[in-house]
């Protein structure tokens, strides 16, 4: 079965997990994390895995970090009950630019009204 990857920008939740297991004779590395991403008055938590290499960038992550995953959903029942988790291909934090002053062509910082500019040329 094909899965259908996607990708998602969402901030993290809480500083990721660490743990491993063995699979084939070898230890694996995983990195478990989540992400909440808001809807209007909603949210949406994304339970993450990252395994192997890819754990090492997880390392540098912080709370509230607004980070971009691409990978797919993985679904598996456990006693009854089905738990969804996002198996990541690839992920990187998405840094934050310094915020710039925009001004208009007149030199007035963008959201001042008409009637502000008046009042500071009298």
């Amino acid at each position: 079965m094909k899965q259908e990857m996607i990708n998602i920008n969402a901030n993290l939740l809480a500083e990721p997990t660490f743990s491993n297991f063995e699979k084939d004779g070898e230890t694996v590395e995983v990195a478990n994390f989540t992400l909440v991403k808001k809807y209007g008055k909603g949210k949406e938590y994304i339970n993450c895995a990252a395994y192997g290499e890819k754990t090492e960038i997880a390392k540098a992550f912080e709370k509230g970090d607004l980070i971009h995953i691409f990978g797919y959903f993985k679904k598996r029942e456990k006693e009854g009950k089905t738990y969804k988790n996002f198996v990541v291909k690839s992920y990187n934090k998405i840094e934050k630019e310094g915020r710039k002053t925009r001004r208009n062509k007149y030199g007035f910082l963008f959201g001042q009204s008409m009637y502000y500019r008046f009042w500071l040329w009298q």
